[in-house]
């Protein structure tokens, strides 16, 4: 699968429907998807709650970008004239959450259970646009990885773009060496649905 190098088509679009907002994520990952397009990112970290109590997957994820977004929303920093985006990605594969591993050893494990198979990645979104208040969706899409050697998994880790990413890869990095292909909005398994997001606006 291509690296995405220069901002594409979507990412060019998105900026000029979102040319400033708020990001209530600390994500790198996220920031970079919107700069990249020319976005002007206002970074808010949330100190939220992630775990994932009693709840099925998607509810989980609804539960936490929207508890992102409501810290953002109820904080001093809060602009009512910006929209602002808070975000939760998770991966399946065999009805099993994979989440970000924590430690090598597990990112390894990782990879190896997704080498040659479909994974779903599913991202939720809480947007505030302002004049229209405050909604939490949900996008997903498939991601089909290589069938992976020993070596490859191991030239994986040694980069350590496995740490802090569900799933334990980048794609915007050389993560996007693992993938065969993607079914749907790759920016959703970068952790932002910039498809989804821009039709929000119309």
């Amino acid at each position: 699968m291509q690296r995405y190098n220069e901002p594409t088509e979507l990412q060019l679009e998105f900026s000029k429907a979102y040319p400033s907002l708020v990001l209530a994520s600390s994500s790198p990952n996220r920031r970079g998807l919107l700069e990249k397009g020319g976005s002007k990112v206002t970074v808010f970290s949330p100190d939220v709650d992630e775990e994932r109590h009693n709840m099925t997957p998607v509810e989980a994820m609804l539960s936490i970008a929207e508890a992102k977004l409501n810290a953002y929303l109820n904080s001093p920093a809060f602009d009512e004239n910006l929209p602002a985006i808070a975000a939760d990605t998770l991966v399946m594969i065999d009805d099993i959450l994979i989440g970000k591993p924590k430690d090598e050893e597990d990112a390894r494990a990782i990879l190896s259970h997704l080498s040659g198979r479909t994974q779903t990645v599913y991202t939720a979104t809480g947007l505030y646009i302002p004049g229209k208040g405050a909604d939490v969706f949900i996008d997903s899409a498939d991601v089909i990885f290589y069938k992976l050697s020993q070596s490859d998994i191991d030239s994986y880790i040694a980069t350590g773009e496995w740490s802090g990413a569900a799933g334990g890869y980048r794609l915007q990095k050389t993560g996007h060496n693992l993938v065969e292909r993607i079914e749907g909005d790759w920016t959703t398994v970068v952790g932002l649905p910039l498809k989804m997001l821009i039709n929000k606006l119309a």
